[in-house]
C-alpha cells in the first residue's frame, strides 16, 4: 500500500471518526432537550387538567369533561387521557395510535374538591413522535456529513497525488535498481528536495553499476575455478561410493539364496550412487516385450499396492513397450527427463507413481540380454555420470545374477538325480509288488463280501444246513448286528479297496499304462479336476470344498499337448487335494482361496496352482515327492500322491514340476510341459 493511499485513508478515517462522533452527540443532546420539553409541557398540561375539570366532575357534567379532555387530547405527544369516578359512573376513554418505539410517560392523581375526593386522572404520553423526528434528523446529518466526507476524499487524494508523484516515480526507480536494473533514466527537473533527491539517486546508481559489473568479473572468474575444483570432487567421491557399494554388495550377495534375494540386496545400494526414489530390477522372460519382476525399491511397493511381495515371488509379469524394449533390443542405456512425453511409460503412470524422470539400462551377459534395471523419480533429470556408474553397478549384478544362476542349476540337476533315482527304485519295487498284493487284497475282500452275502442273502445250501443245526437266519442276522460283524466286514472292505488303490497308485512307476496319448486342453482338464476334488467325499469329510474361492487365470491363446487327460487330471488332483487339506487347517486366512493360472513359454506351457494356505518350512518342501513321505497324522495317507504326479510329469511327458512355499505365504505348484 502506497504513501498517498494510506494519508487518504488515514485523513478520511480520522474525519469520519470525528463527524460520526458529532453527528450522534448532537443528536443526542437534541433528544435530551425535546424530552426535557415534553416532560415540562407534561406536567403543565395535567396542572390545567386538574383544575379545569374539578368543578365539572363535582358537578357531573359529562359534556363539560369531556369537551375539557378533547381539547388537551388535541396534544400530538399524548397517547391516552382517561377520567374514572365510580360513584358517579363516569369512564372517559381518549386514546390513539402512535409510532411504535417511543417510551410511555403515565400520570395519574386523583382530582379533590375541599377535601372531597372525586375521580382519578391518568395520563399517558409517548416520545414516539420526538424518536422518529430524530431519526430523520439524524439521516439527514448522516447524509450531509457522508457527502461532505466524499467531497473531501476526492479533493484531498487530487492533492495528495500531485504531491506524492514524484516520490513515488523515485520509489519505483528504486526498486529497479534494488533489483538490479540500472538502465532507467531518472528526470532531474524537479526543484527543491525532490529535485536534489533525484540527483543524489542518479549518482549512487552510476556507482552501484560500477561496483556491480566490477563484483560480476570477479564472481565469473572464480566460479570457474570453483566448477573445475567441484568436478574434480564429485568424481573422486563417486569413485569411492561406487568402490564402497561394489565391496558391500559383493559381501551381501554371498549369502544370497536366490536371484530375487539378490536383486533385492541390490536396489538399496545402487540407490545409494544412483539418485531416485522409485527402481526396480527385471528378468527377460517369454518375449523381449515382458519382464518378471525380480525386486522393487521400498517406494514402489508402498506407492503401488499391486506389487506386494506375494505377487513378486509368484513371478509377476510387467509388459512394457516403446524405447523400454528398443533398450533391450538395441542393448543401449535409455534417459526420458520428461516421462510425460513418452507414452511408452504408461506402465509408470501418475495415477501409481510421480515420475518425471526415468533411466533404464539393459542387463548385458556377454551378447545375452539378461534383464532391465530402472531408476526413476531423480529431481532434474539423470545424467550421462548417473548413467556411468549405473552401467558399472549393473555390470556387478550381472555377475552376481549369474553366479547364483548357476548355482541353482547345479542344485537343481543335482536334486533332478537324486529325484530320478528315487523314482526308478520305487518304479521297480512296484512293478514287483503288484501282482504280490493285488491277489492277497482280491481274496481278502471277496471272503468278506461271501461272509456278509451268505447271511444277508442265504442260498439253498446255507438254509439246509440251517435247518439241520436248527439255526435261524433272522436271529443270526440281528445277532450279527448287534455285535458290529456286518459293521467290521464293511470295514474290511473298504480297507481293501484302499489298499488297492495304494497298489495303483505304485504301478504309476512302472510306466506300464496302455492308455494312448491324445491332444487335450489343460484348461479343460483343470476344470474337471476342480469338480472331481469338489464332490470327492474324503475332502468333504473334512472340509468342504465349495467354501474355497476359485480364481482362473487361462491363457485362451494356450495351445493344447498331447497327454493322457486322465494322468493329468490325477497330478492336478493331487495338488488340489493337498492344498485344500492345508488351508482347511489355516485360520489365518479367513479366505481360502485356489489361484490357478496358463501360460506358455519357450516352446513349454506352464500351470501353475497356487493357495494361500500356511505354507511349508524348507525342511518339508525339499521332501514333498519323496514317495511315502507325509505331514498328516491321520495315518491314512500313504505319502504317493505328489511322488506319483512327479513320476508323471518327469518320466511320462518329459516335463519338469516344482513347489515353491514359505510358512504364511501359501504354496505354488508350477508344472511345465513340452508342448
Amino acid at each position: 500500500m502506497g504513501l498517498r493511499t494510506r494519508i487518504i485513508i488515514f485523513v478520511v478515517v480520522a474525519f469520519c471518526a470525528v463527524n460520526l462522533f458529532l453527528c450522534f452527540y448532537i443528536t443526542h443532546q437534541v433528544k435530551v432537550l425535546e424530552l426535557k420539553k415534553l416532560r415540562v409541557q407534561i406536567n403543565k398540561s395535567t396542572y390545567l387538567m386538574r383544575i379545569i375539570n374539578t368543578l365539572p366532575l363535582y358537578n357531573v357534567d359529562r359534556e363539560s369533561l369531556k369537551m375539557n379532555m378533547e381539547t388537551f387530547f388535541d396534544d400530538e405527544n399524548m397517547k391516552r387521557l382517561t377520567i374514572h369516578d365510580s360513584e358517579v359512573n363516569i369512564n372517559i376513554n381518549l386514546e390513539r395510535q402512535l409510532p411504535l418505539g417511543g417510551t410511555d410517560i403515565k400520570k395519574s392523581f386523583v382530582i379533590d374538591y375541599k377535601g372531597l375526593k372525586l375521580g382519578r386522572l391518568t395520563v399517558v404520553y409517548s416520545t414516539g413522535l420526538i424518536e422518529k423526528k430524530l431519526a430523520k434528523f439524524q439521516t439527514r446529518m448522516l447524509e450531509v456529513t457522508l457527502f461532505v466526507i466524499l467531497v473531501i476524499a476526492v479533493v484531498l487524494a487530487f492533492s495528495i497525488n500531485i504531491i506524492t508523484k514524484p516520490l513515488g516515480r523515485l520509489a519505483r526507480i528504486t526498486s529497479e535498481i534494488a533489483a538490479g536494473n540500472f538502465d532507467n533514466e531518472i528526470e532531474q527537473t524537479d526543484v527543491g528536495e525532490v529535485g536534489t533527491l533525484s540527483r543524489n539517486f542518479v549518482r549512487m546508481r552510476d556507482t552501484v553499476k560500477e561496483k556491480k559489473e566490477e563484483i560480476s568479473r570477479i564472481n565469473t572468474m572464480l566460479e570457474g575455478d570453483i566448477q573445475q575444483k567441484n568436478m574434480q570432487g564429485r568424481k573422486i567421491l563417486y569413485q569411492r561410493m561406487l568402490i564402497s557399494s561394489v565391496n558391500t554388495f559383493f559381501q551381501q550377495s554371498m549369502t544370497a539364496q536366490s536371484i530375487q534375494e539378490i536383486a533385492e540386496i541390490f536396489i538399496p545400494i545402487a540407490q545409494g550412487v544412483v539418485p531416485g526414489p522409485y527402481c526396480f530390477v527385471g528378468q527377460v522372460c517369454d518375449t523381449e516385450n515382458n519382464l518378471k519382476i525380480l525386486a522393487l525399491s521400498d517406494q514402489v511397493e508402498k506407492q503401488c499396492p499391486m506389487f506386494d511381495e506375494a505377487v513378486i515371488n509368484h513371478g509377476f509379469r510387467q509388459p512394457i513397450s516403446g524405447r523400454l524394449v528398443e533398450a533391450i533390443a538395441n542393448k543401449a542405456p535409455v534417459i526420458s527427463n520428461n516421462v510425460s512425453l513418452n507414452s511408452e511409460f504408461y506402465f509408470l503412470s501418475k495415477e501409481h507413481l510421480p515420475v518425471e524422470t526415468i533411466m533404464a539400462l539393459p542387463m548385458l551377459y556377454g551378447k545375452d540380454v539378461f534383464g532391465l534395471a530402472v531408476f526413476a523419480g531423480k529431481e532434474g533429470g539423470y545424467t550421462p555420470e548417473d548413467q556411468e556408474v549405473a552401467t558399472m553397478m549393473i555390470m556387478v549384478l550381472v555377475e552376481a545374477l549369474t553366479l547364483r544362476g548357476r548355482q541353482e542349476e547345479k542344485q537343481q540337476l543335482e536334486k533332478t538325480m537324486v529325484q530320478s533315482e528315487k523314482m526308478v527304485s520305487v518304479g521297480k519295487l512296484a512293478a514287483g509288488m503288484v501282482n504280490e498284493m493285488n491277489g492277497p487284497l482280491d481274496e481278502i475282500r471277496r471272503a468278506a463280501q461271501m461272509i456278509r452275502n451268505s447271511v444277508e442273502k442265504p442260498g439253498p445250501e446255507s438254509l439246509a444246513a440251517a435247518d439241520k443245526n436248527s439255526l435261524s437266519f433272522d436271529r443270526l442276522g440281528r445277532y450279527l448286528q448287534d455285535q458290529s460283524v456286518f459293521n467290521n466286514l464293511n470295514l474290511i472292505m473298504e480297507a481293501c479297496k484302499k489298499a488297492s488303490g495304494i497298489v495303483s497308485n505304485m504301478l504309476s512307476f512302472s510306466g506300464n499304462t496302455k492308455v494312448d496319448f491324445v491332444v487335450e486342453d489343460l484348461s479343460l482338464l483343470l476344470d474337471e479336476s476342480l469338480e472331481l476334488a469338489s464332490s470327492e467325499y474324503s475332502l468333504e469329510q473334512d472340509f468342504h470344498f465349495d467354501a474355497i474361492q476359485i480364481m482362473k487365470d487361462y491363457d485362451p491363446d494356450l495351445p493344447k499337448v498331447k497327454c493322457r487327460g486322465s494322468e493329468l487330471k490325477q497330478v492336478f488332483f493331487n495338488i488340489l487335494s493337498n492344498g485344500a487339506y492345508a488351508m482347511a487347517g489355516h485360520t489365518d486366512s479367513p479366505c481360502p482361496t485356489f489361484f490357478m493360472r496358463t501360460y506358455g513359454k519357450e516352446g513349454q506351457v506352464c500351470v501353475e496352482i497356487i493357495d494361500n494356505g500356511p505354507g511349508m518350512p524348507e525342511n518339508i518342501r525339499r521332501r514333498v515327492f519323496e514317495p511315502f513321505f507325509s505331514t498328516r497324522s491321520d495315518k491314512e495317507d500313504a505319502g504317493l500322491g505328489l511322488s506319483v504326479s512327479y513320476f508323471i510329469i518327469t518320466e511320462n511327458y518329459n516335463g519338469t514340476i516344482e513347489v515353491e512355499s514359505a510358512p504364511g505365504e501359501g504354496t505354488c505348484f508350477r508344472i511345465f510341459l513340452p508342448i
